[in-house]
């Protein structure tokens, strides 16, 4: 018993002496099919399997604590011909003449890098992702339901949640266990797919739902002592890449039988606060891809909420940007704060711009104006959809400025930059 506690106090050391805080990318890296789900034999929603995935995302602090929840859906992944246009050709069914059109069966896989979310994560912090996959039948969408229900548990999951991740950080060396089911959280199975009859009925359902509709998910729980191992590990696919697995022979629906790894990317950058007080950049809000839909919540404490379209990269700069053209460095903070974060701008004389880390790399691009000694622009990350906006006054050599998520040019903290002795290069994209 006194072995069990001094573990136990040890893996609790452990993890408040390794976590760290840093930004974290979580991507959409692909799946596996080790088995076809049914379908009827005239294929009249396309041949094979065509399947979409979505990630529910909880983010909370070290006592449970929302602090964010959003959901993140992929496109669907199929049969693409015809009607069907609007999916993704992926899969090797072939049509009657033995041409391959596409259609998801047994032994098929697709890899893709879709950004799910990309976002800080303070020292503590714990970020439960739910991913499921979904068989899509246009004649009812079940998986609305089933996103409706998590959204109404989710103060609950982040307060069953955050036990079980004290005791998850380097210690355990098994990276799989990060990885719950619903039964081990307490959380009740939910009636996914509807109510099945013995035959089951169509409609968009979950993979790995049991034969009459009860589907228990899966949860990836995260935390800031294993992110760092999670994101150098191997589990068979490739560093930092988490594979869930959703089996419903396993669970006695030998009906749809239906086989899928789902894959997820981790990606993890320490803060590195220097004695200049510089640090990671902001980071933006969870990113929406290609085709794909975004719904996120924040809670009351957090000020910053995505709204509407960053401005077009066509906008025409006027000509006096000419006079701020050049970089930039400050700090940026949240709140009323303006630092103590690193914070530094390319100005170009063509009303581009780029947003530079504390080693002079373009981490971001987007378009600026500059009038009457009034500074406005956005940006968006490399690889990100949505962005941030800003905007400053000039007094004297030093710009004083707010920023904000999306069109927002305030409402999520302020900033300060002083020019620096670099020019910026007009030419450079």
């Amino acid at each position: 018993m006194k072995k069990l506690i001094y573990l136990f106090t040890l893996i609790l050391i452990t993890n408040t002496a390794v976590g760290q805080s840093g930004r974290i990318r979580i991507s959409f890296a692909g799946f596996d099919c080790y088995r076809e789900t049914w379908d009827d034999i005239l294929h009249a929603d396309g041949k094979g399997d065509e399947v979409y995935f979505t990630f529910s995302f909880l983010l909370g602090d070290k006592n449970g604590n929302t602090k964010l929840n959003y959901e993140k859906r992929t496109p669907v992944y199929g049969d693409a011909t015809g009607q069907f246009s609007n999916r993704i050709s992926v899969g090797s069914w072939v049509d009657l003449f033995g041409n391959n059109r596409g259609g998801i069966k047994a032994g098929d896989n697709y890899r893709t890098n879709l950004v799910l979310g990309e976002y800080d994560m303070a020292n503590g912090d714990i970020l439960t992702i739910i991913p499921t996959g979904w068989e899509q039948d246009p004649i009812a969408d079940n998986q609305a339901g089933f996103s409706s229900t998590i959204q109404s548990m989710v103060y609950s999951i982040n307060q069953k949640v955050a036990p079980f991740a004290l005791g998850l950080g380097i210690l355990t060396m098994n990276p799989t266990s990060i990885i719950f089911g619903a039964a081990q959280l307490g959380m009740p199975k939910l009636k996914a797919g509807g109510e099945q009859g013995e035959l089951g009925k169509p409609g968009t359902r979950p993979i790995g739902m049991e034969k009459y509709g009860d589907f228990s998910a899966k949860f990836v729980v995260l935390n800031t002592p294993n992110l760092a191992f999670i994101s150098n590990s191997d589990m068979g696919f490739g560093k930092g890449i988490i594979p869930v697995a959703y089996d419903e022979t396993a669970v006695g629906n030998l009906r749809d039988h239906g086989i899928y790894t789902l894959l997820m990317k981790v990606e993890f950058f320490p803060a590195q606060t220097t004695t200049n007080n510089t640090s990671a950049p902001p980071p933006p809000p969870p990113s929406s891809g290609t085709n794909s839909n975004i719904t996120y919540k924040t809670a009351p404490a957090v000020t910053t909420k995505t709204t509407g379209t960053v401005p077009s990269a066509s906008t025409t700069a006027p000509a006096t940007t000419t006079s701020i053209a050049g970089v930039w460095k400050g700090t940026w903070g949240n709140g009323s704060n303006n630092g103590p974060n690193f914070y530094s701008f390319q100005l170009n004389t063509d009303g581009t711009m780029k947003l530079l880390d504390a080693s002079g790399k373009s981490i971001a691009s987007g378009r600026y104006s500059f009038a009457n000694n009034q500074l406005s622009g956005s940006y968006n990350y490399t690889g990100a959809a949505s962005g941030f906006s800003f905007a400053a006054t000039l007094t004297g050599t030093q710009l004083n400025g707010t920023w904000g998520a999306g069109t927002n040019t305030s409402g999520s903290g302020r900033w300060v930059m002083n020019k620096s002795g670099n020019t910026a290069i007009s030419s450079m994209r």
